[in-house]
């Protein structure tokens, strides 16, 4: 089974959960802080992902990171429940799939922007006015920069990306001149 499978089924049932208990800001948080934990040090994510470790080791490890962080008792559970699985390693996968999962229930799409330069209040409020129009969903900007676009934007919704870029305006039209096609 995929590591996107996995993190799904965990993070679905603890999107349950926490929607069920009326925790979700407070999972969230405490998830994200370990997510954040275990990419930053790769000695802790090695830990929990090393064959030789024992469990009993791996389980006074996270027993003190859980006391240290005064993570509450569902999130607690879900440390535990993946670490018996021999899944902890994987948390950063389930918290990504937990954000995905909140937003879509909350009807909420991530957009990441990429654009040549940096875009203005006007302009970020009119691309989320189109971008929520075509979608029908609320949209949350991740706007990022990068000059070799040249001009125009990048947009990435899931799986789908709208490029309305120049560089890629330009590789098109240098493909037609090699197929010898019309470019005007």
């Amino acid at each position: 089974m995929s590591v996107i499978a996995i993190a799904r089924r965990y993070a679905e049932a603890l999107a349950d959960v926490a929607t069920a208990r009326n925790q979700v800001e407070q999972i969230d948080n405490e998830v994200r802080v370990f997510a954040e934990m275990m990419k930053s040090s790769v000695e802790l994510h090695d830990v929990f992902a090393s064959p030789i470790v024992s469990q009993t080791d791996k389980l006074r490890v996270l027993e003190a990171l859980i006391a240290r962080a005064r993570t509450g008792q569902m999130t607690a559970n879900l440390l535990r429940t993946m670490l018996s699985h021999y899944r902890l390693h994987h948390l950063a996968a389930v918290y990504e799939q937990f954000r995905r999962e909140m937003n879509e229930r909350n009807g909420l799409i991530v957009a990441e922007v990429t654009t040549a330069a940096e875009v203005g209040t006007a302009e970020q409020a009119k691309l989320g006015r189109t971008l929520e129009q075509m979608t029908g969903k609320q949209v949350e900007f991740k706007f990022k920069t990068d000059p070799s676009l040249i001009g125009g934007v990048v947009t990435r919704i899931g799986s789908i990306v709208y490029d309305g870029s120049v560089r890629s305006q330009l590789q098109e039209i240098r493909e037609r001149l090699k197929r010898g096609d019309n470019v005007v």
